[in-house]
Order: structure tokens, then C-alpha cells, then sequence
């Protein structure tokens, strides 16, 4: 009879643990840790709660051996499109095969994980070499390896300091096209 009673206790024990098992996995979790992978996209997802993803990053490799990568604190998913990805506290690096690495800064950004397209806004920073480029607002299209800074833009390098209000720069020649609006001139400042 102890043996029986023994038996069902074991089995009850089980039974809950089983229970509980299951549904720390599929129920309670608030964090969760998940790799993403969308046509040589690659993101690591961390801690997740209420559509908010903190620490995401998403990297990209073209045909020719460039390299995408954007970093940001925080992001969450578009609800209109679910290919777009609003990002807070942005970081990016372009590294062009056989040249400079490219970084870009700003305090958000609306990633496009499909064709990669992003758009940088609010205290945009890009860096390359001595040359530091600041504007309000950034496209930035790595498929046409192409970056257009618009909105209050100021260029600094060692020796000039340039007010325009559009900078159209080539990723892979580092060829610029400065534009001003209603015929203005280009302010430029030599240090």
C-alpha cells in the first residue's frame, strides 16, 4: 500500500513539474532571445517585451563583399508596414571592400530590412576619415550605394567648414555633389 501511495506522489510531482516546464517556456517569458535570418540578414533580438526590442542589430553583405551593419537601443515594428523597423539611438558602419569604414549616428532611424533602406533623422552624424558631416536628415540606399544628407547640413574637415542644404555622396567613389536651395551660394569657411 506505502508503495502505491509513493508512486502517485511521484507521478503528481512529475505531473506539476511538467506542468510549470511548459509554461515557463510558452507563457511567462517577458525575454526573449531569437535570430532572425531574411536574405543574408542576420539580427539578434533581445529582450522583448510589448513590441519594444532593445539591442537590435541587423547586418548585410551586397555582391561585391560590402558590409551594412546598424545598431540601435531600442526598435519596434512599424504597424503599417512590418518590413520597416523604427529605430532609437542608431549606429551604422559601412565598410566598403578595400576602403575606410563609414559610421553614421543618430537619434532614430526607419530601417527597411527587404531592400535595406534606411533613413536617419534627428542629430545625424556620418564620420569618414577627418571628414564629419551633420545634418537633420539622412537617406541612405545600400543597394545604390548611395547617401543623401539634407536639412541644416554642415561639413567640417582639418581645414574648411561648409553650410549647404543638401550633400549627395557616391559610398564607393566618396564623390559629393553639394546643392543649395533657390540658387543660394554655398557658404564656405576655411579654418
Amino acid at each position: 500500500m506505502k508503495h502505491k501511495i509513493i508512486i502517485q506522489i511521484i507521478f503528481i510531482i512529475i505531473f506539476f513539474v511538467i506542468i510549470f516546464l511548459f509554461y515557463y517556456k510558452y507563457f511567462s517569458s517577458n525575454s526573449v532571445s531569437t535570430t532572425l535570418q531574411n536574405n543574408n540578414l542576420d539580427s539578434t533580438v533581445l529582450q522583448t517585451e510589448k513590441g519594444l526590442i532593445k539591442d537590435m542589430t541587423y547586418e548585410t553583405t551586397d555582391i561585391k563583399g560590402n558590409k551594412y551593419y546598424i545598431f540601435s537601443e531600442y526598435g519596434e515594428v512599424d504597424s503599417v508596414n512590418s518590413e520597416i523597423i523604427i529605430m532609437t539611438n542608431v549606429s551604422a558602419k559601412i565598410k566598403i571592400l578595400n576602403k575606410d569604414t563609414i559610421y553614421i549616428n543618430s537619434l532614430s532611424a526607419r530601417y527597411n530590412t527587404s531592400n535595406y533602406e534606411t533613413n536617419f533623422n534627428k542629430k545625424v552624424k556620418l564620420e569618414y576619415l577627418d571628414h564629419k558631416i551633420f545634418s537633420d536628415n539622412m537617406d541612405l540606399s545600400f543597394q545604390k550605394n548611395f547617401a543623401w544628407l539634407y536639412e541644416n547640413v554642415n561639413y567640417k574637415s582639418l581645414d574648411y567648414e561648409l553650410f549647404a542644404d543638401k550633400i549627395e555622396i557616391d559610398l564607393i567613389t566618396k564623390n559629393s555633389k553639394i546643392f543649395e536651395k533657390n540658387a543660394k551660394k554655398v557658404k564656405i569657411i576655411k579654418k
